[in-house]
């Protein structure tokens, strides 16, 4: 019994050993012996071999099937409720958190009213609009013993909080009451029962109410109106709360089919598209993006800010990143050159969880007045102490094996690589790495990550910072990227493009520590460790 107990055990291991060695992949057993054995490291290392174990890779989807048929529980995500209703744990978690939570670090009050001034000295207006999660309309899903008499399930502490919001002279417009009698006089749902975001009919009604508020106001004076009309599709797709169940058959769950409202302009005949000269600009997150973009899977341009536009009967300049309502939208915005230029009013979009959820941190953001930018020349007497060890041509032609670490996947055509070899390229060393979430605890598969570098020699193109910040894949399919445990010190050699040539990238989710609002993000088309 016992040699059996131990053949068990070993052949773990040992099967991982073997499928690292056919497969050509790195021997990650011995990455323990590559870094200072400190409780962190430890600990990222035991995730590496968690995430990346073949057996765990298999065994996990039927573990969670046979969870889910027999048992009707979920995991570390999603809740299953009643009628085959699914819910995000975290907005569940945020009905019950303590008021400590609103007051932690990185909490949202500072950040909000740190930005609410950086507006308003600038002479911009704001409008909060914080999202409900499908648990505060629809618990009646989550507990048959749910009083309905007693009206939505909301933090007792988050009225306090938008009232400490309001007395700084911030409007703050919640839709939770106007969802709720919705709900109670509709049939048709304004979540969708297997994802996490609202449904078409609850993102239009959120949409009319915002844009009857600023009718109200005055930011519309002297803007030329558009007109737009809609083209309805239909669109079928399981929910992302379904994909975060991971199962290997689908049980009892069957895809959801709803109608989404494309919004068309009507003098280009090409659907609705954000406008960066609008004097409205909307910061969100997945809410925003959902039914607007196709990677969401359900459907593209029936968005919020597209039904915002058509009932504005205006364009609307958009950041909205997934995962990026508390911090990373802000950011977004501050990155741009003379970001309020033309501006009236920023609408500022997050989910409500994300004020009590630990993993949410809310920086404060100042957006600094137009300006030209300080450039800091690069030292040439030290961009030369450090060189390339190899030829550059050969490490060119090593940098194949290690695409993984950066963005393409493909194989490179003759014509491709000389467009490559024109692209800046530079060696530099990491100064500040971004923490990437824990996969197993946020909603998306995906997430990019900014490095910040000092740069030590340019080898093409032209650059004058001494430093430069980089975009990389932190996580993808649900998996931590090697981007993802850079070290501060480690030297490397990247082929770089600016970010913004990929529009495709922006709504991803990101994680970003720089803190750095000044330098243009450059993303990475290769990298090669110095040796």
């Amino acid at each position: 019994m016992m040699l059996c107990f131990v053949l068990i055990i070993g052949s773990i291991p040992l099967s991982q050993f073997i499928e690292e060695l056919y497969s050509g992949k790195p021997l990650q057993e011995f990455d323990v012996f590559k870094q200072i054995p400190k409780i962190e490291n430890l600990r990222a290392y035991e995730n590496n071999l968690n995430d990346s174990s073949v057996i765990a890779q298999k065994i996990r989807p039927l573990y969670q099937w046979f969870t889910t048929l027999f048992a009707k529980r979920g995991n570390g995500k999603v809740v299953i409720g009643k009628n085959g209703w699914l819910f995000y744990r975290p907005s569940i978690d945020y009905i019950i958190k303590s008021a400590s939570t609103f007051d932690r670090d990185m909490g949202p009050l500072p950040a909000i009213i740190a930005f609410h001034e950086t507006l308003k000295a600038q002479g911009v207006d704001l409008i909060m609009l914080p999202v409900p999660g499908k648990a505060t309309i629809y618990p009646e899903y989550l507990s048959k013993r749910y009083k309905m008499n007693s009206g939505p399930p909301d933090n007792f502490h988050t009225s306090e909080f938008f009232n400490q919001l309001r007395d700084n002279g911030i409007t703050v417009l919640t839709p939770v009451k106007m969802l709720w009698d919705e709900k109670m006089k509709n049939t048709e749902p304004l979540y969708i029962k297997q994802d996490t975001h609202w449904s078409p009919l609850g993102m239009d009604i959120v949409a009319q109410l915002l844009a009857q508020t600023i009718k109200n106001g005055k930011w519309l004076t002297g803007v030329p109106q558009r007109s737009y009309n809609i083209q309805s599709m239909k669109v079928t797709n399981f929910g992302d709360l379904y994909d975060m169940l991971n199962l290997p058959w689908s049980n009892s769950f069957n895809p959801i089919n709803i109608k989404i409202d494309k919004v068309i302009d009507v003098k280009t005949k090409k659907p609705c598209i954000s406008d960066s000269k609008s004097p409205i600009i909307l910061l969100g997150d997945s809410f925003v993006n959902v039914f607007s973009k196709e990677e969401m899977k359900w459907g593209d341009h029936g968005g919020f800010f597209e039904h915002l536009a058509l009932h504005l009967g205006i364009p609307i300049d958009v950041i909205a990143i997934n995962n990026g309502g508390a911090s990373i939208s802000r950011e977004s915005l501050a990155r741009r050159p003379d970001a309020l230029v033309g501006k009236k009013l920023v609408i500022w979009q997050f989910a409500t969880r994300d004020l009590v959820n630990p993993e949410s941190n809310w920086n404060i953001v100042r957006i600094p007045p137009p300006s030209k930018k300080e450039i800091k020349p690069v030292n040439q007497n030290v961009a030369k102490a450090i060189e390339p060890t190899k030829d550059v041509e050969k490490e060119r032609s090593k940098e194949e094996p290690v695409k993984e670490d950066v963005s393409a996947e493909k194989t490179l055509t003759q014509d491709e690589k000389k467009l490559e070899e024109q692209k800046l390229t530079i060696t530099a060393e990491v100064i500040k790495v971004s923490m990437v979430p824990d996969p197993s605890q946020v909603a998306y598969t995906e997430c990019l990550t900014y490095i910040k570098y000092r740069v030590i020699t340019v080898e093409y193109g032209e650059y004058k910072n001494q430093e430069l910040l980089a975009v990389f894949w932190g996580m993808k399919d649900s998996k931590l990227m090697p981007a993802a445990r850079f070290k501060v010190g480690e030297k490397q050699r990247l082929v770089l493009e600016p970010f913004d040539n990929h529009e495709e990238l922006s709504h991803i989710m990101q994680a970003d520590d720089t803190n750095d609002y000044e330098s243009t993000p450059f993303w990475v088309l290769k990298m090669s460790y110095l040796n």
